[in-house]
């Protein structure tokens, strides 16, 4: 029987690399893996719902297996964490706008 993939890795994966879809190769998802690295993570948003789903323990491995070593503070931290550097993005960029439309 197969150890099960680290719950760790496969949320690390997804936050840095989930638009190249790096996290599905891991995971056994070698098709979606592929599809996943040709779109971009589906323009972002197929790699946003996946982060979403291994944040709160959602996503299981390609033989339907729960991912091992589930941590619901790490989820909770780096779901939090996309959602400040989100928000500071469209901050950010709003500010960026409002500049070049004075100047």
């Amino acid at each position: 029987m197969q150890q099960p993939k680290s719950y760790t890795a496969t949320l690390l994966l997804s936050f840095f690399l989930g638009g190249f879809g790096i996290h599905r190769f891991y995971t056994g998802y070698i098709g979606i893996g592929i599809l996943q690295l040709l779109t971009g993570g589906g323009c972002g948003i197929w790699a946003l719902i996946d982060f979403i789903s291994i944040c709160f323990n959602k996503y299981q491995d390609a033989n339907g297996e729960d991912l091992g070593g589930y941590s619901e503070t790490l989820g909770k931290v780096f779901f939090f964490v996309w959602v400040a550097l989100f928000v500071l993005g469209i901050l950010t960029y709003s500010s960026a706008i409002t500049t070049a439309l004075k100047g």
